[in-house]
């Protein structure tokens, strides 16, 4: 029986495939945040087989759906199964969700052989150009 959001990856890129449960992807930057199957119990398999049989299952994502169910001892299922989850970056660096890291966006390298002089002093100048913090712009000078 082939369940919504169940798939196999290869967590540790070495070519061994485990089952997990896909809660959410980040299309940003490639982040996957799943539940390894083989870490949950019998009640906690038979808990997450249930929300993921729902019929509306296949158009949403996991996290959603565990968000929208309270277990039967009155627990949100996403904070239950919140033990679970981990993250798998792009590079391969699984580690817990956290809101302070995350996996980086891979920004193209310069290629200054293939670019004319213009091209390569314009690009060298956006990334040199500063970021602007978050608030409140600074003031313009009245002088």
């Amino acid at each position: 029986m082939a369940l919504p959001h169940v798939t196999t990856l290869d967590l540790y890129n070495n070519g061994i495939d485990y089952e997990v449960i896909i809660l959410k992807t980040n299309k940003v930057n490639g982040d996957v945040f799943f539940i390894r199957t083989d870490y949950l119990d019998d009640v906690d398999r038979r808990r997450a087989v249930m929300i993921l049989q729902k019929r509306d299952a296949a158009r949403y994502e996991a996290w959603d759906l565990f968000s929208q169910v309270n277990l039967a001892n009155g627990v949100n299922a996403l904070e239950y199964f919140h033990q679970y989850v981990k993250v798998k970056t792009r590079s391969g660096e699984i580690m817990p969700p956290n809101l302070y890291r995350a996996g980086s966006v891979q920004r193209p390298r310069l290629n200054p052989q293939s670019m004319t002089q213009q091209a390569v002093s314009e690009a060298q100048a956006a990334e040199a150009a500063p970021v602007r913090k978050a608030g409140r712009p600074p003031k313009a000078n009245k002088s």
